[in-house]
Parts: C-alpha cells; sequence; structure tokens
C-alpha cells in the first residue's frame, strides 16, 4: 500500500481505465444494442428491458460480496474473478439463439462487472493504494470514469451497424477483460493488517445505526432507479422523439463526457456547498436533465440531456464516494460502499422492468422517463447534511 502524499497516477490510471470498461461494455452499450437486437432477433422490448434489469440485480445483490472480497483479499483477486467469469456469460449471451439464453448469460455477465468492476470496487482500491491523498484519488478516477459513455457508446454504434450485434458485445467483453486481467497484474490492495470479518462487518452496523446512513442508502436507492431507466432508454427515448441512432449515440456519449463538467470544478462547489448539499444538487440537475431526454427529439433538447444531466451525474459518483468515507468507517469503506452499490442497484432494477411495461402499455418511451426524472428529485428531497 501506498503511503505519503504523492498520488500513485499509473494505478490510478489503471484503476480509471477498469472503471470505463466496466460501465462501458454493458451497462452504457446496452442502450445502443438495443433496438439492433431486437431488429435481429424479435424478442420482445420488455423481454430485453427484464434482462438488464437482471444483471443490475444480481450485480447489487453481489456488490456488497465484492466489496467485503476485497476488504479481505485485495484487489487481485476481485479483478481475476471479474475476468473469468465475465468472458465466459458474455460470450454465451453474444452467441444465444432464444432470449431466456441470452437473459441469463447477459444477467450473470452484466451483474458479474457490476460486483466487482464498478466504482464501490476502484474508489475503495484508489483510497487503499492513497490512503493519505484519498479525495484527490478519487476526484481523479471519477474524472477517468467520466470517459465510460464517451469512449462505448459511439464505439457500439460505430461497431454494431457493419457487425451486428452480437460480434460487438463479443468485442466490448474483450476490451472489458483486457483491463480487467492488467489491473488483477498492476493493482494490489492485499496488506499483511486486512481486516477480519468481525471488524467489518462491526463497523458497518455502527454506522448504519445513524440516521445520515439510512437517508444515503435511501437516496442512492432512488436515484438507483432513475439512472438505471435512462441507462436503457437514453438512445431508445431520442430515436423515438425522431432523431437518427447516429445522433442519439452521439448525444448520450456526450453526456457521458459531460459528467467532467461535475468533476472538474468538484471541489469549489464542495467547499461553498459541503459534501451533501452538492449531491443534493447534482441529483436535482440529474432530474432536470433526464426530464428533457423524454422529449429530446430535437437537437437542442438532446444537448440539454447531455450537459445537465451529465453534470449531475458526474458529480454524483464522487460525492456519494465522498460522503460515504464521512458516514462510514475507513476499515469497512469496502463493505459499505458495496452495500450502498447493493442498494443503488438491486432498487435500481426495478427501474428498466417497469419501464419497458409502461412503453410496451403505453405506446410512449417518454413516460417511463419522466418517472426516471422523478426518482431522481425525490433522492434529492432524501439526502440531508451532516450534522
Amino acid at each position: 500500500m501506498t503511503v505519503g502524499t504523492r498520488l500513485p497516477r499509473m494505478r490510478i490510471g489503471v484503476l480509471g481505465v477498469i472503471t470505463i470498461a466496466s460501465y462501458g461494455c454493458w451497462f452504457y452499450a446496452f442502450g445502443v444494442l438495443f433496438d439492433p437486437i431486437i431488429a435481429d432477433t424479435g424478442w420482445s422490448e420488455p423481454a430485453l428491458a427484464s434482462a438488464f434489469s437482471a444483471s443490475i440485480l444480481i450485480g447489487g445483490l453481489g456488490s456488497m460480496a465484492g466489496g467485503w472480497s476485497l476488504d479481505r483479499f485485495g484487489s487481485r483477486s476481485v479483478f481475476a474473478v471479474a475476468a473469468a467469469v465475465t468472458l465466459v456469460a458474455f460470450q454465451v449471451a453474444a452467441g444465444a439463439t432464444d432470449v431466456l439464453t441470452f437473459a441469463i448469460a447477459a444477467a450473470i455477465g452484466g451483474g458479474t462487472i457490476g460486483a466487482l468492476g464498478f466504482y464501490h470496487i476502484t474508489q475503495t482500491a484508489a483510497v487503499r493504494i492513497s490512503s493519505n491523498t484519498s479525495d484527490r484519488a478519487i476526484a481523479v478516477l471519477t474524472i477517468w470514469g467520466a470517459f465510460a459513455s464517451a469512449v462505448y457508446m459511439p464505439i457500439a454504434a460505430f461497431l454494431v451497424e457493419p457487425l451486428g450485434w452480437r460480434m460487438t458485445l463479443r468485442i466490448l467483453t474483450l476490451s472489458a477483460v483486457v483491463a480487467l486481467v492488467v489491473g488483477a497484474w498492476v493493482v494490489t490492495t492485499k496488506t499483511s493488517e486486512m481486516p477480519g470479518t468481525r471488524i467489518v462487518l462491526g463497523e458497518l452496523r455502527v454506522s448504519l445505526r445513524q440516521t445520515r446512513g439510512r437517508r444515503l442508502l435511501l437516496a442512492q436507492g432512488l436515484a438507483g432507479i432513475g439512472v438505471a431507466t435512462v441507462l436503457v432508454y437514453q438512445v431508445p427515448a431520442m430515436t423515438a422523439a425522431g432523431l437518427p441512432l447516429a445522433a442519439a449515440s452521439f448525444w448520450a456519449g456526450a453526456r457521458g463526457f459531460s459528467q467532467l463538467f461535475g468533476r472538474l470544478p468538484l471541489m469549489p462547489i464542495v467547499r461553498r456547498l459541503g459534501v451533501t448539499g452538492s449531491l443534493r444538487l447534482a441529483y436535482l440537475a440529474t432530474s432536470v436533465g433526464i426530464l428533457a431526454l423524454a422529449f429530446a427529439g430535437s437537437p437542442w433538447l438532446a444537448a440539454i440531456y447531455a450537459v445537465v444531466a451529465g453534470f449531475g451525474i458526474g458529480a454524483t459518483s464522487p460525492l456519494v464516494g465522498m460522503h460515504s468515507s464521512e458516514v462510514f468507517g475507513a476499515k469497512s469503506l469496502g463493505t459499505s460502499m458495496g452495500l450502498i452499490g447493493t442498494v443503488s442497484l438491486v432498487v435500481g432494477s426495478i427501474g428498466p422492468v417497469a419501464a419497458g411495461f409502461v412503453a410496451d402499455a403505453s405506446g410512449s418511451r417518454a413516460i417511463p422517463v419522466v418517472g426516471a426524472s422523478v426518482m431522481m428529485m425525490l433522492a434529492a428531497l432524501s439526502i440531508r447534511p451532516i450534522r
């Protein structure tokens, strides 16, 4: 473990690439692949949305176990398992000829990479290798992570037309596996003083007895519903409103790039509003941006979605990490971040399923997107400053 004030930028960069690939290869790219899969296979929209929700659910259920594994065994084991399971599962999904096989395999692949590669893992690993510069480590890591959709959505859109969704999914999966293998080789958080299970869970129980810990979990559950719905419907909502697939993919990718606007000026915002005040602002901005997405048939509304929601979502990830470090103890940080991930993803898995059925029944993709905006507003109302 690195001790001192110097940030280990190379290893933070590797963690950043893992974050980009973990979020990008499935959770962002799926929105681009959604309509091409339907066109190629004839599988129903609710079935595909439910498969995506299942991957979120598995990722959520596995997040706390992933965080606990990081606390107990270190990052190398976590990244190695993620690489192996993700590779096999998505290869099966890409070759599936029936929707049930696809749904099971994709849920396992997406759930594994969500449980073992998302921010609750990479932020905690960044803190562990930068013990005296943890805030800087989180800030730098999340700047890397802002490129996930900006990289993977345009690449998915570029590949899917000439190669089809199956080969596109294989290529995107391979990129994530390579990143995880490199991470397992380069980054290690294991030390001779790894905390015992009793210490980790005891510290977590104390934190959850406090109202601020429970409010954070509630807010992230609501936000999980909103963000998960948008992950599936950001491209389909824009195409349904009249934008071509290439334009919709561009603006969805621009939303990911715009996350930088929520991360680069983050520390001045935090100094002015505090961590929880800044987090509340981030939720509200996301709500406003998603509302624009619901009617984004023009480049102007698509741009508003990209910039405003990008700012909000971009600021949320590091702010949740900072707030968690205030609320939960250092020894249980991986497990507590995993718990937050579990709540966010498990509760969030409701969103795409409900959205798929609402869109199918109403014939409108705008209605579930408006619902996602409401969820983000409720998340903003749930969070409270620490006193």
